[in-house]
């Protein structure tokens, strides 16, 4: 019998592992818990000790450890008697169904449609919610790098995407006038573009709960950011540009990634 793979061993772990939450088994090893929950258990240790300070205190003790176990483990329970390789392998699968679903749902709009889309926008939503559906489009941002957008990032003609792949997307002059009526209104100074009501940063949740409202609204239930984003990697290739100056503009790692992502 030859040598197990790490793949092979972590599978064989996950079919023997019968914890119906994460932690129980106190032999576990910690790369079995996924990072983004051993990040929470750091700052939830952190927490509590910052609530019992350096005297200990035996209530403040009993109700913090109380706090602790009534808020995070409940998320991470799993059915009775399954195994942790059955719980992952049904999560893995309702993520896949879930890309399939949105890949097939997901189509550009039309020039009438996204027209009407443009003009909806401005006439329905506040001046920050156009900017932002304008902003979409026309730059063909992700939610996510929306939301990072800082005000040094945005020109009078081009905006500068921070990340990973670090591009320029050039603003058209239809964008420009609906800017710089947001910048006049806008009276917080921050270092963020788009700000919420409070002053702090626009998250991505809000930019596509924003958009997802706004298409119930017009009769459009499948508008999304990605439509928007997807609308626009298609005119720009009817426009005459190449496909790998349009994959450049889109941050994606190469042309065969911005092929792939118009075929679905």
């Amino acid at each position: 019998m030859g040598r197990k793979s790490p793949q092979e061993k972590k599978r064989l772990s996950y079919a023997k592992d019968r914890r119906n939450r994460y932690g129980v088994n106190d032999k576990s090893s910690r790369k079995n818990i996924p990072r983004h929950k051993r990040r929470v258990n750091r700052a939830n240790r952190h927490r509590e000790q910052q609530v019992l300070g350096g005297v200990v205190n035996v209530e403040s003790a009993a109700d913090a450890e109380e706090s602790l176990l009534r808020v995070r483990p409940q998320r991470w329970q799993k059915w009775p008697d399954a195994t942790l390789g059955a719980t992952v392998g049904w999560k893995l699968t309702r993520t896949e169904n879930l890309r399939s679903f949105e890949a097939e749902t997901l189509s550009p709009l039309g020039d009438d449609e996204l027209r009407e889309t443009l003009a909806a926008a401005v006439h329905l939503l506040p001046l920050r919610d156009a900017a932002i559906l304008h902003f979409l489009y026309y730059a063909g941002l992700r939610a996510g790098e929306l939301s990072a957008l800082d005000l040094r990032d945005v020109s009078v003609d081009a905006v500068v995407v921070r990340g990973p792949r670090r591009r320029v997307v050039p603003i058209p002059a239809e964008l420009r006038p609906l800017l710089d009526a947001y910048l006049r209104e806008r009276a917080d100074d921050g270092p963020a573009f788009f700000l919420s009501t409070c002053g702090r940063r626009v998250p991505p949740a809000t930019v596509n709960r924003l958009v997802a409202v706004f298409g119930v609204l017009i009769g459009r239930p499948g508008l999304s950011a990605r439509t928007l984003r997807k609308t626009f990697a298609v005119n720009l290739l009817r426009s005459g540009v190449d496909l790998d100056d349009a994959a450049v503009l889109l941050g994606h790692v190469s042309a065969d990634a911005t092929r792939a992502y118009l075929d679905r």
